[in-house]
């Protein structure tokens, strides 16, 4: 089962954003055949419990640019645990390379945003960060 004190609800709810892509909240929850107000609880990081790996799988499904690895990470399963209980990403869920960011574009961003939105940046890092620990240290 997830572990509850480990559900971030602000990382997964930017995941979902970047999953929507340019779809509206509604046409994304159709897509993946969920409610669309359990959607928005999520994507509002109003929803105290995370949601179940079945759910989790439905948006993977249909998100653009992230990964069942990321959404279950972010509720506290790691691979390890997916595997344990069978939950393991599909070919069309296979993390895919991308192209490494500019540095000096993404301070320049950085450096427009406000303070709420830096604070967000930095505990989005500390969640990539800490996901990177625990997939090098299986290595």
């Amino acid at each position: 089962m997830a572990d509850s004190t480990r559900f971030s609800k602000r990382i997964f709810a930017i995941l979902l954003e970047k999953a929507k892509g340019e779809r509206s909240w509604r046409q994304f929850s159709i897509d993946c055949g969920i409610s669309y107000v359990q959607l928005r609880k999520l994507a509002q990081a109003t929803q105290e419990n995370p949601p179940r790996p079945k759910l989790i799988k439905k948006i993977a499904d249909n998100s653009f640019d992230v990964y069942l690895e990321d959404y279950m990470f972010s509720i506290g399963i790691t691979p390890n645990d997916n595997r344990k209980k069978g939950v393991i990403a599909d070919e069309s869920t296979a993390r895919k390379s991308t192209v490494a960011a500019q540095p000096e574009l993404v301070m320049e961003r950085y450096k427009s945003m406000t303070m709420k939105q830096r604070r967000l940046v930095e505990e989005f890092c500390e969640f990539l960060c800490e996901k990177n620990k625990k997939e090098n240290s299986k290595d």
